[in-house]
């Protein structure tokens, strides 16, 4: 069985609020819900990868003052713990969600800045996913470093990135990158919106990566130049859209089953994985 790292360096207490309506100005909001869940990109794809059945582990950086939510979630699902723990509280984000619409809140990651080597052990792992924002004050070569190492562990290397994180992490070659198309720009210096675009960009990143997955949100995804369309849902929270399709394309190489789990986890509340079910119909 194939073995998964998920670096998850700004973990985050995903918060999704529902309101009755579209807040204006000097409202008192009384009927919202909340949920909460443990999260950050990286946990989101050691979560599905851990419901698909795989061995996984995700390290990273916990706050010890709320690391019981995250460390729960983890003995749930399976996933070994290998986050270190710093001083004060991870983050909480926010998604409000009314019938109007609905707008984000992620807080900045903070946290003291560590040498790569302390962060994870990337040896006898097959597929190292290194995924998310940095914590604040964190240089933009430190995925260019922890991409450098995994490699040098034998690992194939995904990088979900955005910025100058990414800018700089595609200069150690991971095997895989997703970008957004409005990530793409960093990258390659325009926003892909035509086929033909897409095909452009693909072929331009070929200079930084083996394969590229470029996901284009409710258009699909385009997976090393090649197009798959998203499947209609009614969409409540896009949190771990991105991710869930990630984690399914490294687990399956299904383009199809890839989109179709992002798809699918844009019908739960916060990072909540979607049923397997779910998948399997959207991907038919």
């Amino acid at each position: 069985m194939a073995r998964y790292f998920c670096l998850c360096l700004a973990p985050a207490i995903d918060a999704t609020v529902r309101m009755g309506a579209w807040p204006t100005p000097d409202c008192v909001i009384k009927d919202a819900t909340d949920v909460f869940a443990p999260g950050g990109k990286g946990l989101n794809v050691a979560r599905w990868l851990a419901k698909r059945g795989a061995s996984v582990a995700c390290g990273g950086l916990l706050g010890r003052d709320n690391a019981a939510v995250f460390e729960q979630e983890m003995r749930k699902y399976g996933i070994v713990d290998r986050f270190v723990r710093v001083d004060g509280p991870t983050r909480v984000n926010e998604m409000f969600v009314t019938p109007q619409g609905a707008f984000k809140v992620n807080r900045p990651a903070r946290a003291p800045l560590l040498p790569p080597g302390d962060v994870a052990d990337f040896a006898g792992y097959d597929t190292v996913v290194l995924s998310g924002s940095l914590p604040k004050g964190w240089p933009a070569t430190t995925y260019r470093e922890l991409v450098a190492a995994a490699r040098d562990a034998g690992a194939r290397v995904v990088l979900d990135a955005s910025g100058d994180a990414l800018v700089e992490g595609v200069k150690a070659h991971p095997d895989v990158i997703k970008p957004n198309a409005d990530e793409c720009a960093a990258l390659v210096g325009f926003v892909p919106k035509t086929p033909a675009d897409f095909a452009r960009a693909t072929a331009a990143l070929k200079a930084c990566c083996s394969l590229s997955i470029i996901s284009d949100g409710a258009g699909g995804c385009w997976f090393d130049g090649v197009h798959t369309a998203a499947p209609a849902v009614e969409v409540l929270d896009t949190t771990a859209a991105g991710d869930t399709l990630l984690a399914e394309w490294c687990f399956s190489g299904d383009p199809r089953k890839a989109v179709a789990a992002g798809s699918a986890a844009c019908t739960q509340p916060g990072g909540e994985p979607p049923a397997l079910d779910l998948m399997e119909r959207l991907a038919r």
